[in-house]
């Protein structure tokens, strides 16, 4: 009886002190004023956010379309970079899209590019394979970045990790989708 009662003791004296922390609480005192922050404090670049001054170049001396070499993945299924340059190629538009003119698969083999794969002519939402590209990827550059000539603004260490070769090139993210997920 008296191991309970000395548990119970210390468990109420844990809680209590637990609770009785250095703030106070004050009814109906004022909030906080907010921390101020200006666009400055958070650039990497030590630059006005909304400024494009240190901005890098989003597009430096890449080769055209069609003379570019497939570049290898960040990491297993990550959208690849776009290895070419996009002069004329942006803005992409839910009307005008200069990516699917060659990168659609029915389209690829005859100009020598690397064609979309399956998961983007399929609606996974309705489980529904697809005539076109899907409505949800038609921004190609939401997920696909083209290159810019810059330094490491932080240092990065990571090295990507991929279960089979062939994924530093090509993608299986459909087949995968919901591995791991019954």
């Amino acid at each position: 009886m008296s191991v309970k009662l000395f548990a119970i003791a210390l468990t109420l004296l844990f809680v209590l002190t637990g609770c009785s922390g250095d703030q106070v609480v004050v009814k109906d005192a004022p909030p906080a004023p907010p921390v101020e922050l200006s666009g400055d404090d958070l650039s990497y670049r030590n630059e006005p956010l909304l400024t494009e001054l240190g901005a890098p170049q989003t597009v430096f001396d890449a080769p055209d379309p069609g003379d570019s070499e497939l570049a290898e993945r960040s990491f297993e299924n990550a959208p690849p970079v776009i290895p070419h340059n996009v002069d004329g190629l942006l803005p992409i538009t839910g009307d005008e899209n200069s990516c699917a003119d060659c990168h659609l698969p029915e389209e690829a083999e005859d100009v020598g590019a690397t064609p979309m794969p399956a998961s983007h002519l399929y609606d996974i939402r309705r489980e529904t394979q697809l005539e076109g590209l899907a409505g949800a990827n038609y921004n190609c550059t939401q997920c696909h970045t083209p290159q810019a000539n810059t330094t490491e603004l932080v240092e990065n260490t990571f090295s990507p990790y991929y279960r089979a070769k062939e994924q530093k090139e090509r993608s299986n993210l459909l087949d995968i989708l919901n591995e791991g997920v019954e």
